[in-house]
């Protein structure tokens, strides 16, 4: 029996919009990495350019063919994704023309919707031929088939189902989002990604900056949120109880636990990797500082031998690369085990092309001191 013409249009409706949001994601992804202050309004003019028409086409198309009726779950889930993907360009491509107040605020937004969008098409991607390899190709499905379609809460005492899942605050920590391989195996130990996001962010939307490379080289990931606005000192119990969580829960290979971070988390990764040093194997801190609390409480001397890929925009507006270089310095004085990356065309913004070349440098990390 052949489908009904109302569900054929509804599922014409639905590739072709799939395919658009696909393209504003990877070109929205792009721009995140470029984003600046004196190139930032010439970049939301590309996307409006490539992408405004196109959303707007689809979106007419998708209010023409409604979903027919046993199809109502996988549409409220795909209207979902697609709104956030919507949202993302037209929050970015506005942000222009708003009052200068709003325009950070604006572009923050934009990032957000990106990551939501993520995390909504993530779950009906198998249904999605734009979406099949947009975060690698997927393992055989498992045992009891695919993911659901979001990041479900798992209560404090349970294991988690599904490769992405969220924790709630508790304890001395602000709540963490987590990212398991759909191929994982307890019996064999995986290496962790603990991803610590910058100043006002939150932990659910800075997972996707490591989804892909996690996925595609086999990395259990996971991204905390800060009991406040942003990580301070007090966050760092709050960290190693999460660690535990998860190592009650899956089998982490606690001699390859990578701690990471972007701006504030860049800051706190070297506040808490230097100071509980024997929980991470290497650390790898984006657009931070030196926090002077590093000096006071003996991190520098905890330094000594320590694996660091340190990465640092030369045109960061936030913090100006001089402080980089303080930063290099004295971390090379303390005898850390240091690579400086230190990136031209970078502003004070996520470097997500720059993942590979860190799971490289620390798989080699890992190797060496297995040696």
């Amino acid at each position: 029996m052949g489908r009904a013409p109302e569900e054929v249009a509804y599922l014409r409706a639905v590739l072709a919009a799939s395919t658009v949001a696909a393209d504003a994601l990877l070109a929205m992804e792009r721009v995140a990495e470029l984003l600046a202050p004196e190139r930032s309004a010439a970049l939301a003019a590309e996307i409006e350019t490539r992408c405004g028409e196109p959303l707007g086409a689809a979106r007419a198309a998708l209010a023409a063919a409604p979903a027919p009726a046993d199809l109502a779950r996988f549409d409220e889930i795909f209207a979902a994704a697609f709104r956030h993907a919507d949202e993302c360009v037209g929050f970015f491509t506005s942000f222009p023309r708003a009052p200068a107040a709003e325009r950070i605020p604006r572009i923050l937004t934009a990032l957000h919707h990106h990551a939501q969008a993520q995390e909504h098409f993530y779950g009906i991607r198998a249904l999605l031929p734009p979406f099949r390899e947009y975060w690698g190709v997927d393992p055989p499905l498992r045992a009891g088939g695919d993911a659901q379609h979001e990041a479900p809460e798992a209560p404090s005492d349970a294991a988690p189902q599904g490769p992405l899942f969220r924790v709630g605050a508790g304890g001395r920590h602000g709540g963490f989002s987590a990212y398991v391989p759909e191929q994982h195996d307890a019996a064999r130990a995986w290496p962790l990604i603990v991803a610590l996001h910058g100043g006002s962010g939150n932990g659910r939307d800075f997972l996707w900056t490591w989804v892909r490379d996690a996925k595609t080289r086999g990395y259990l990931v996971v991204a905390p949120t800060a009991v406040g606005a942003t990580w301070a000192e007090e966050d760092g119990a709050g960290l190693l109880q999460i660690l535990d969580w998860l190592g009650a829960r899956f089998h982490v290979a606690t001699d390859r636990v990578l701690l990471t971070g972007l701006s504030d988390g860049a800051t706190f990764t070297l506040v808490y990797g230097l100071q509980y040093r024997e929980r991470f194997r290497a650390l790898a801190p984006l657009c931070g500082v030196f926090h002077p609390v590093n000096a006071a409480n003996g991190n520098l001397e905890r330094a000594r031998g320590v694996p660091i890929y340190l990465v640092h925009g030369a045109r960061d507006f936030l913090f100006p690369v001089t402080y980089a270089h303080f930063t290099r310095d004295l971390l090379v004085e303390a005898g850390a085990d240091l690579r400086y990356r230190e990136l031209p065309e970078l502003s004070h913004t996520y470097p997500r092309s720059e993942n590979a070349a860190i799971l490289a440098w620390f798989e080699d990390c890992c190797a060496v001191a297995r040696a």
